[in-house]
């Protein structure tokens, strides 16, 4: 008898994660979207302000066109923004950063230094912000990733700085799937606590 229920136990376990995979896959549409930065490329006519005939269309080279993307998934942020940057001082991104804040999302952020203008300018209005400590000295914090409602994460190559956007060869990559965003959010918060 306990065998029977045994093995009644483990086809309902079975079964269960069978159903609970078929309703993910289902339900979560998995979403990624790559942007490469190409150096020094011009920007579209819509950022030379040159009137078009037509509706404005994104630019797959221009870089503008390029933050813009990014900047719109910033936008879309409703409850978290954790970001962890290397470097921040690109003044469009701080400022849909300081934007998601006045929007009432929790926004933390981890640098390697404070250095720039964008970056003091978030912590002074009330964001969470954590260096790299002295005891870390002989050691980059180099990572570049942002994690959007722990659904999204944004990473790649790329500082976000006017130099990386704008002259350099970078790559930045988006993507909803559960076990990037999940092993960008441990790492996170390891280095939230390790920066105390």
């Amino acid at each position: 008898m306990n065998i029977i229920r045994i093995l009644g136990n483990v086809t309902l376990a079975c079964c269960s994660a069978s159903l609970s995979t078929i309703l993910y896959n289902y339900f979560h549409k998995e979403e990624t979207e790559v942007l490469f930065f190409y150096g020094i490329v011009p920007i579209c006519n819509l950022h030379h302000n040159i009137p078009t005939i037509t509706l404005p269309i994104q630019n797959n080279e221009c870089f503008e066109c390029k933050v813009n993307i990014i900047i719109g998934y910033l936008n879309k942020a409703k409850t978290t923004l954790d970001i962890c940057m290397y470097m921040l001082n690109h003044e469009l991104l701080a400022n849909a950063i300081i934007g998601a804040y006045k929007r009432g999302v929790n926004v933390r952020l981890i640098l390697n230094e404070d250095n720039s203008k964008s970056t003091w300018k978030i912590g002074n209005i009330g964001i969470l912000k954590k260096i790299k400590k002295d005891k870390h000295k002989e050691y980059l914090m180099h990572h570049k990733f942002v994690i959007i409602d722990n659904k999204k994460v944004i990473l790649g190559s790329m500082n976000w700085t006017q130099i990386s956007v704008r002259a350099n060869f970078e790559n930045v990559f988006i993507t909803n799937n559960n076990e990037l965003v999940y092993s960008f959010s441990q790492e996170f918060q390891r280095l939230w606590k390790q920066f105390n």
